[in-house]
């Protein structure tokens, strides 16, 4: 399950829309720093590499924690070595049971007590859960930290149904819980999106071509801005 801290509530990097005065004006009057920039590919090929391999009576099925657009946890599920898209079902459903199909069988998936279960066609069964699955993503995605305060794991996210890409950005909280949020590529084609602002820095994604870039922006006169982090979901296993 996940918590929310309101992104309607959350500070407004984007339009500078709150308080303190001058934020805005004190923000435009530096320039965006690059201060890194990783292919896509590199990114989407650790997405594959932090799936969780499941084996049941013979066959091997990737699992993976996805995101949909309004930032809601989703179980994904593929055979390995299909070429079809990976089924998806959101986190809340799983209590009530699904059936995944594939060719030669099917199989039941169920959550009870956070554990999920998977039972193939014989009765043999295998579990996870997602706290698993969100350790994986951390575990295994690129990594990068802005002012050397905040580390993010940096993720590829096609959203389930509607097939949008993205990436998500998810760190651990001082109170051990996993932080996240969900930047669509139309929301950083053009311009930065800002993540945090801690010490008068902005830092934030920006899409370069084929490489995501790392950006900051000095905000001038910043010393009673306080360091706070934009709208972001609490994963609570």
């Amino acid at each position: 399950m996940f918590a929310a801290t309101s992104k309607a509530d959350a500070f407004n990097f984007d339009s500078f829309s709150r308080e303190p005065p001058g934020f805005l004006n004190a923000a435009r009057a530096n320039p965006v720093v690059v201060l890194k920039q990783v292919p896509l590919l590199d990114i989407l090929a650790a997405r594959a590499a932090s799936c969780k391999a499941l084996e049941v009576e013979g066959n091997t099925f990737l699992a993976a924690a996805a995101f949909d657009d309004n930032w809601e946890i989703y179980f994904q599920l593929s055979l390995k070595g299909a070429s079809a898209v990976p089924a998806a079902w959101k986190e809340t459903r799983l209590k009530d049971g699904v059936t995944f199909k594939y060719a030669g069988g099917e199989l039941k998936i169920k959550e009870e007590n956070g554990v999920i279960i998977l039972t193939g066609p014989g009765g043999a069964s295998i579990q996870t859960s997602s706290s698993e699955l969100f350790d994986l993503l951390y575990a295994n995605s690129t990594r990068v930290t802005f002012g050397d305060l905040v580390t993010y794991a940096v993720i590829r996210n096609t959203a389930p149904f509607s097939m949008n890409e993205g990436t998500v950005t998810l760190r651990i909280g001082s109170d051990g819980l996993y932080y996240y949020s969900l930047t669509p590529d139309v929301q950083i084609a053009g311009q930065p999106r800002w993540l945090l602002a801690a010490r008068g820095v902005l830092y934030g994604l920006q899409l370069k071509g084929p490489e995501l870039a790392f950006v900051s922006k000095v905000i001038e006169g910043s010393k009673n801005i306080p360091s706070v982090d934009a709208g972001e979901l609490i994963f609570e296993p």
